[in-house]
């Protein structure tokens, strides 16, 4: 009876272990609202990975998932101005430096914001449907993770829609992944 007890604890705790360990690397994320249309939908969810922060930076274009001030609120958008650099949409156009960058992922481009600079450690973040989207500068404290894999609808499953690269105002350079 002791053997089989101990192998009972012996499973939990091993079950345990892993549950925490996976959370600590990746969090699953449902998507709400219609902020980020065409390229993720309102019902679908996603996979983030906590861990692709952890030995480098946001990049420009990346989807990311960051805390607001909610507990156990997170919203996801898209990555567009990085540390020190000033950032306008004027239009739906979006100026980095005063330079238009080109965004292939935009839908709808009817949204304006003054110029703002984007305090050091933080990121310049909005969504790709600018008509049904906020921006926000966010601390890089409060980024959760990276969007990686949507899993559900089983229709939708492939890789998240990132569109990443550190520099290229004027253009997009970097890889789409």
């Amino acid at each position: 009876m002791k053997a089989a007890i101990r192998e009972i604890l012996t499973t939990v705790l091993l079950a345990l272990l892993i549950f925490v360990a996976i959370r600590a690397v990746v969090h699953n994320f449902e998507v709400n609202g219609f902020s980020m249309e065409p390229n993720l939908h309102h019902g679908q969810f996603i996979i983030v990975s906590k861990a692709a922060y952890w030995f480098s930076n946001p990049l420009r274009g990346d989807i990311v998932v960051f805390q607001t001030g909610r507990p156990n609120h997170g919203i996801i958008h898209r990555i567009v101005g990085l540390p020190g650099e000033l950032i306008e949409i004027r239009n739906g156009e979006l100026y980095v430096n005063g330079e238009k960058l080109e965004e292939p992922y935009v839908r709808v481009r009817s949204v304006s914001v003054s110029p703002r600079k984007v305090p050091h450690d933080s990121y310049f973040i909005v969504g790709d449907n600018r008509a049904a989207t906020s921006w926000d500068i966010v601390p890089r404290r409060n980024i959760i993770g990276r969007a990686w894999l949507i899993y559900w609808p089983i229709s939708d499953w492939g890789m998240a829609p990132n569109h990443s690269w550190e520099s290229g105002v004027g253009g997009v350079k970097g890889s789409s992944t």
